[in-house]
């Protein structure tokens, strides 16, 4: 079964044009032969529980797309992208789609939001039709009942955390509550195969004397997608949404924010440099070329790094 289908869930209830456009350009760049599906309150069964009515009730898009980026992977199958995520890499990420699609060892594949805390992306998640993964977090949010208009008192609520509720309750690293911290290439952990923060969240917010912002810390040749944090769940108070506020965020690419020298330093050069010079140098020149042409900035982080 074909899980190259992407699914989109915007709500707008605010009524306004939908601001993320630009980032949706970049998927039908990258992936030309997938197929994008708009999901909204049309198109969504919005009474599916008391989760979903509560949320509906509250207006509160954010939380109804973190029920139903499950419910249309266990109904569906495929790819979820929140709205705000930049598809870096198509030919990359085209390839562990089709590595999902044929594996016998894993349903679902999931990133690391942060290194150093092992929390999820759930902005970005891929899943087989009635995956275990999907059925569970499905079965999570169907069953909160009244809590749910907690869902902004408690931080386990939020999606990084929850999404590791599956892993935490089947018994992987229990202590830690599901989380992967410190992870460094992917693994398959109960039927998902886990990626390192660089492929899919090479961005963190980040907190710099006292002032809330954001840095691109984990920005390497793996990665393929980029999550922008438009923050537009957040509520009034949030430092990261007033920092939004002040700058021109909503569609400037990954690519700008390097050149405009929002990015960590790297590490001093060790055995992964010297092999990837290594490997630079043995490529085909027409490879080099086609690397050259199609992303130059990912080319500069690499330069930088076996420099």
């Amino acid at each position: 079964m074909s899980l190259k289908k992407l699914h989109r869930i915007y709500f707008g209830f605010d009524g306004n044009p939908d601001p993320y456009m630009g980032y949706l350009k970049t998927w039908q760049e990258q992936l030309p032969g997938y197929e994008i599906i708009h999901w909204n309150a049309d198109n969504l069964p919005m009474n599916n529980c008391r989760f979903s009515q509560e949320m509906l009730r509250f207006r509160d898009h954010a939380f109804l797309s973190d029920y139903y980026r499950w419910w249309v992977l266990r109904e569906h199958g495929g790819i979820y992208l929140d709205a705000d995520i930049e598809m870096v890499d198509g030919i990359g990420f085209n390839k562990i789609v089709e590595e999902l699609e044929v594996s016998d060892q894993f349903d679902a594949f999931i990133g690391i939001d942060n290194k150093e805390g092992g929390w999820y992306t759930g902005h970005s998640v891929a899943s087989k039709k009635g995956s275990d993964y999907a059925h569970f977090m499905c079965e999570i949010y169907e069953s909160l009942g009244a809590i749910s208009v907690w869902r902004r008192k408690v931080f386990y609520f939020m999606s990084p955390q929850l999404s590791a509720l599956y892993f935490g309750y089947n018994g992987y690293h229990f202590d830690g509550m599901g989380s992967t911290p410190g992870l460094t290439t992917p693994i398959v952990e109960l039927r998902v195969k886990i990626y390192p923060q660089e492929y899919f969240s090479p961005m963190t917010p980040s907190s710099h004397e006292g002032k809330a912002g954001f840095t691109i810390n984990a920005f390497t040749v793996n990665t393929m997608l980029c999550h922008h944090f438009s923050c537009s769940w957040h509520d009034a108070d949030s430092p990261y949404l007033a920092v939004r506020g002040t700058t021109p965020q909503r569609n400037v690419l990954l690519r700008d924010l390097v050149q405009a020298g929002m990015h960590a330093p790297l590490a001093p050069p060790g055995p992964i440099h010297r092999l990837a010079r290594r490997g630079w140098r043995i490529l085909p020149e027409q490879v080099r070329t086609r690397v050259r042409r199609s992303a130059p900035y990912l080319l500069a982080r690499l330069r930088s790094a076996i420099s």
